[in-house]
């Protein structure tokens, strides 16, 4: 078994004991008033397993991307640890590393695994980090959860974003020179 699919099996199944932690305590200090169980729920049932199901029922790529899959699985594992280790909460900037890394990696896969120009990976990832920043804000408005700090986080977490897809940009770039060689 390669170390690929090790991490790979590592990480689905850390997601899965994060999930079932929110939904055993969905009252708990770290959880509540964060919308978790849901949210989380939506990342187990569709959204982690968006790499085997295309690769299994659409045959997307010749041979498994899985170190794509690791990376786009490591913005789920990221957020969900934060908030089972309380990170957002006890870690100042914990926010920003999430926002920086997510958009990034996201940026990073779509230019990858999914063969899109960096521009359109750019474009893509801005597109879904700003839908994500809404849904934070609307979900706040309208059901009173406390995932926000003010306008100041959502334009902080869209900059650090932004700043994540240039360096996972450059990074990939520069991987690929390396491996060029």
């Amino acid at each position: 078994m390669s170390i690929g699919i090790v991490v790979n099996l590592l990480l689905r199944l850390s997601i899965f004991y994060f999930l079932a932690e929110v939904l055993l305590n969905p009252n708990d200090p770290r959880f509540a008033g964060k919308a978790l169980p849901i949210r989380n729920l939506v990342v187990i049932g569709s959204l982690s397993l968006l790499f085997p199901f295309l690769h299994v029922w659409r045959r997307v790529w010749p041979r498994y991307p899985v170190w794509y899959d690791n990376l786009y699985l490591s913005i789920f594992w990221l957020d969900m640890a934060g908030n089972s280790f309380n990170l957002y909460e006890t870690v100042r900037g914990f926010d920003l590393l999430a926002h920086f890394h997510g958009a990034g990696a996201i940026t990073a896969v779509l230019a990858g695994a999914f063969r899109q120009s960096w521009l359109t990976a750019l474009g893509l990832a801005t597109v879904i980090h700003v839908l994500l920043e809404a849904q934070e804000n609307y979900t706040e408005i309208l059901f009173g959860t406390r995932n926000i700090k003010g306008m100041y986080d959502t334009i902080n977490d869209l900059t650090a974003g932004l700043l994540g897809s240039g360096v996972y940009l450059v990074l990939r770039a520069l991987g690929r020179r390396i491996a060029q060689r």
